[in-house]
């Protein structure tokens, strides 16, 4: 066992007549059994800013995200040997126009899943190959070698995929959860992570939801799904906190006797 001692923040959401509301505090995870999982870290150019993905200001906060959170979050992860998983968005073959989830990209988000989610070397005996149109991820944050990447074709990174085999495997109980978009693909992939018994701490700060043009100054839907993620599925925490906890770990391991 390896513990370390993360401070977290969950969101106490009785007395009904006066929420207690958000609370921090310590909480010991070990490390030996907690890994990073990225959700969608990907956008439609390898400079966020050049090429609109959602919306300008969405971009541009996209992009300090992956510069000032993810980029130092996953060179922490690494540097203290945490496994890391990407869960991505993926295309394959399984007649996804045709399904509920399909619909709901064309109809609701505008565009179409086996189109958008193509990538050029993948098994076309399984998988719709083709031009990058959305899955470009930011060079910072590449998969590298002995990293663990699962391809999802809905919301949670747990429907119809090998993850929860793979965190089986590695003995993984604790997941350290960032990526995109907190209300729609990292909610849902927390959520199964808590029906599966798998404890989740989402990095708050390395999220970012689906806004409305009316809130995109405050990111108004960000703070109020991490609140719900707070309130009903898994603490959050800091980046930076995040960072110093895996420092201090590692700084104790490299002078163990």
């Amino acid at each position: 066992m390896n513990p370390a001692d993360l401070r977290v923040r969950n969101f106490r959401l009785f007395p009904a007549d006066a929420p207690l509301g958000e609370r921090e505090q310590a909480q010991t995870i070990d490390l030996d059994r907690t890994a990073l999982l990225l959700v969608d870290v990907y956008h439609a150019a390898a400079d966020p800013t050049a090429r609109e993905l959602v919306h300008g200001a969405w971009d541009v906060e996209f992009a300090q995200i992956i510069e000032r959170g993810l980029t130092p979050l996953l060179a922490a992860a690494r540097g203290a040997g945490l496994p890391v998983i990407y869960a991505m968005n993926a295309a394959p073959l399984v007649a996804l126009g045709q399904s509920p989830y399909g619909w709901s990209f064309r109809e609701s988000l505008g565009f179409d899943p086996e189109q958008d989610f193509a990538e050029p070397e993948v098994d076309p005996l399984e998988f719709k190959r083709g031009e990058l149109v959305q899955l470009t991820i930011p060079d910072t944050l590449k998969p590298e070698p002995g990293d663990y990447y699962v391809r999802k074709h809905t919301y949670s990174g747990f429907a119809a995929t090998r993850l929860e085999t793979l965190l089986r495997n590695l003995d993984v109980r604790t997941l350290i959860v960032a990526g995109f978009a907190t209300d729609c693909c990292v909610l849902f992939t927390i959520a199964d992570a808590t029906f599966r018994g798998f404890q989740s701490i989402l990095v708050r700060d390395c999220t970012l939801g689906s806004e409305l043009p009316s809130e995109i100054d405050s990111f108004a839907n960000t703070h109020r799904t991490i609140t719900q993620i707070e309130s009903f599925l898994a603490v959050s925490a800091l980046s930076a906190d995040v960072i110093e906890t895996l420092a201090v770990a590692q700084g104790k391991k490299r002078h163990a006797p």
